[in-house]
């Protein structure tokens, strides 16, 4: 028995040694890639600005170019501090949901994949309360840019609805793209699962997942056929900042710093 216990202890540390290694490996595959893709766009864009005889907008538009590669690396970036971050990085405030919401859906539009993309936003009942608008931003964010990268260019149509529920709110993201593959519906809120995006990290919905879950929040699957996804999220509010989770985390490392 002492022989098949150890024997079972080093399989199971082998399995997880095996699964670790295969994962720093598909996230290194997954930035390399998508570092070299934004690299190579720099690199090429700042040849061409090296001309002497480009006009004022050929000019511009090289550097909008670089610009635009330059804040797509920075935005991975963010993505993986995010990713490794813990619960403690809340920057709490109070505000309006809706407010959020409305800045999130302007910083789609200017998107190169947003164009054609129809956006509507419908809002029920009250959404003030204590949050942090910027991580909540990159929530919405992050579902919109995904629903306007699954949706036909110059058809795609996404539909917002935040409406107010007991002690919170719910907001609900659907968009007329081409649906979820069964295969990996189980899986689409795990690091580096990503479907029909060339240079996706596969981080996104994951990173959305843990920032819900740092406010006490939700977020699932409502529904993916063909032509209709629908993700829905809900987000505690507190008209105090005592009562946030935040808060409570807080008391609770507090007092176990104090028994120590």
């Amino acid at each position: 028995f002492i022989h098949m216990r150890d024997s079972l202890q080093e399989t199971q540390r082998q399995l997880i040694e095996t699964e670790r290694l295969a994962t720093i490996g598909r996230m290194a595959s997954s930035i390399s890639h998508d570092m070299r893709h934004q690299l190579t766009a720099i690199m090429a864009n700042s040849e061409f600005l090296c001309e002497r005889n480009l006009d004022v907008e050929q000019a511009e538009e090289f550097y909008q170019e670089i610009r635009a590669a330059v804040g797509q690396m920075a935005d991975l970036i963010d993505s993986l501090l995010e990713f490794s971050r813990t619960r403690g990085a809340l920057s709490l405030s109070y505000g309006s949901i809706e407010e959020t919401l409305q800045k999130a859906i302007r910083s789609v539009q200017r998107h190169p994949s947003a164009h054609g993309v129809h956006i509507t936003l419908c809002c029920e009942g009250d959404s003030d309360g204590w949050f942090d608008p910027k991580k909540l931003e990159r929530v919405f964010y992050n579902l919109l840019v995904n629903g306007c990268q699954a949706t036909a260019s110059g058809s795609g149509e996404i539909d917002v609805r935040l409406r107010e529920i007991p002690g919170g709110v719910e907001v609900t993201v659907r968009d007329n793209g081409e649906g979820i593959p069964e295969r990996i519906r189980d899986k689409i809120f795990e690091p580096f699962v990503s479907y029909g995006k060339e240079n996706g990290t596969g981080l996104g919905l994951t990173i959305v997942q843990k920032i819900l879950e740092d406010h006490g929040g939700t977020i699932a699957l409502a529904d993916t056929i063909q032509g209709n996804t629908t993700f829905r999220i809900t987000i505690p509010l507190s008209q105090s900042a005592e009562d946030t989770p935040e808060a409570a985390a807080n008391i609770v490392s507090n007092k176990i710093s104090s028994t120590k």
